[in-house]
């Protein structure tokens, strides 16, 4: 944190200070975050290169020393994000396998293959667009008042609790994002990463509509359907090769996300899978 007026560059691999005080040293790689807290600091491109080369993320703060801006590594969080919606829409096609057929979910298993680095062709929402009519009806509407999207925004708000707690028990920051980054979200990062536990919830509210828990017509969830949904954590997944619950899944998911950051490689972030179950199941 430099908190008052200095001159900061870059000297032989290492970030330079120089203030009033004097010069002062200390080694890019060892700083996880640099905070800018007085307007009198001037420092090189040279040096932001640098600190996003070693993933230093450097954040900026208004008048009343709050940060209002974070400049974060591009690449590694572009391919990050790219692994995020592989896996979401892969879910969704697993989704679909489960609740249609296989022929339904093939299109979203070839889609999931055509995301690139930071999804720039947004093949996320037209994946969106063939899945949620598949799964739910061409009269479907995702945002509506409906009891369906009831149930699906308190089970997304679930997953949203144990992703977020995961991430503050690993030592990471929720507010800063790999992808979403609204300045009024403190939670951009459990926003980024719950994206593919969505359709975890999404079969989950298939099947209670399917048995009957969700009563057309209204937008206030029975309190039996509401015990379902609060249960999503001990719905099992596979991760890292392995069952487990998603409670724990989002552990591991945290774990692995900071395997992924320290490592500088996407392949370090572990991502839950749907476990195949019968369609009776």
């Amino acid at each position: 944190m430099i908190q008052n007026a200095a001159a900061l560059s870059l000297s032989k691999g290492q970030l330079k200070l120089q203030n009033d005080e004097g010069a002062f040293t200390l080694p890019i790689e060892d700083i996880t975050a640099l905070i800018l807290e007085s307007p009198q600091i001037t420092l090189s491109s040279t040096l932001l290169s640098a600190c996003q080369e070693h993933g230093v993320a450097v954040l900026t703060c208004d008048a009343t020393h709050m940060p209002n801006g974070a400049l974060l590594p591009f690449q590694p969080h572009s391919r990050l994000w790219q692994s995020v919606i592989q896996s979401k829409i892969t879910n969704q096609a697993t989704c679909l396998e489960q609740t249609t057929d296989e022929e339904t979910a093939k299109r979203l298993y070839v889609i999931a293959q055509r995301v690139k680095s930071g999804d720039p062709d947004n093949i996320e929402a037209q994946a969106a667009r063939y899945y949620w009519q598949r799964l739910l009806g061409d009269d479907f509407r995702r945002g509506g008042s409906d009891i369906i999207n009831a149930a699906l925004n308190y089970g997304y708000a679930v997953l949203r609790a144990f992703v977020a707690r995961s991430q503050v028990a690993y030592g990471l920051l929720p507010t800063f994002g790999i992808h979403h980054c609204n300045q009024l979200n403190a939670y951009n990062l459990t926003d980024d990463l719950m994206e593919v536990f969505r359709p975890f919830t999404d079969y989950q509210v298939f099947s209670m509509r399917r048995d009957g828990l969700l009563e057309a017509g209204t937008d206030r969830l029975s309190k039996e359907a509401r015990a379902a949904l609060a249960n999503i954590g001990n719905i099992t997944c596979r991760i890292d090769g392995n069952t487990h619950t998603i409670a724990n899944a989002c552990d591991k998911m945290a774990a692995g996300l900071v395997n992924a950051i320290e490592g500088k490689s996407p392949a370090l972030l572990l991502l839950p899978e749907f476990e195949i179950r019968n369609k009776t199941q």
